[in-house]
């Protein structure tokens, strides 16, 4: 079976650069290109405190709102310039590579994504998650397994 077209989720983990390197190999042997994403997930509460949302309900003048915004704004440029280093070597491979980041919850935009694309296959990791944090946390990779259109190939961390 061939694969045209690989979509590459991808977190800021150890585990980035062996799924990147998986991808890059399956691109490279079956003359594919790559769509590298990113979800950045909008409740960014666990960047500004505990007390985040009773400081959102009595902020009248709406500085925490554009603290957030700003932040938001922050790390989506900080990820497009990480994914930027990935698609500089696929590229410098022949490998055609773009790359997309997105604002929401990662297994939805992953699954939409995929279908969108066309993707003939998904190169992910997984969290390693225990089983008790994985029932109160979910599993994106779960999520994938169940909901994706095209086949999917999980890598482990070494």
């Amino acid at each position: 079976m061939a694969f045209n077209k690989i979509l590459v989720p991808l977190v800021r983990s150890q585990s980035a650069e062996a799924i990147f390197k998986q991808a890059l190999k399956l691109a490279q042997d079956n003359n594919s290109s790559l769509m590298l994403f990113h979800s950045v997930d909008w409740d960014m509460g666990e960047h500004f405190g505990s007390f985040a949302e009773i400081e959102a309900e009595v902020d009248l003048s709406g500085a925490f709102t554009q603290a957030r915004q700003e932040k938001l704004q922050q790390e989506l440029q900080e990820t497009k310039e990480w994914l930027e280093t990935y698609i500089e070597q696929a590229t410098a491979m022949g490998i055609p590579t773009e790359s997309k980041c997105q604002v929401g919850h990662p297994g939805s935009l992953i699954r939409d994504l995929a279908k969108d694309w066309n993707a003939d296959l998904i190169v992910m990791g997984r969290r390693g998650l225990s089983s008790f944090k994985e029932v109160f946390l979910g599993s994106v990779s779960n999520y994938i397994l169940h909901h994706a259109s095209c086949s999917i190939l999980i890598v482990h961390k070494e």
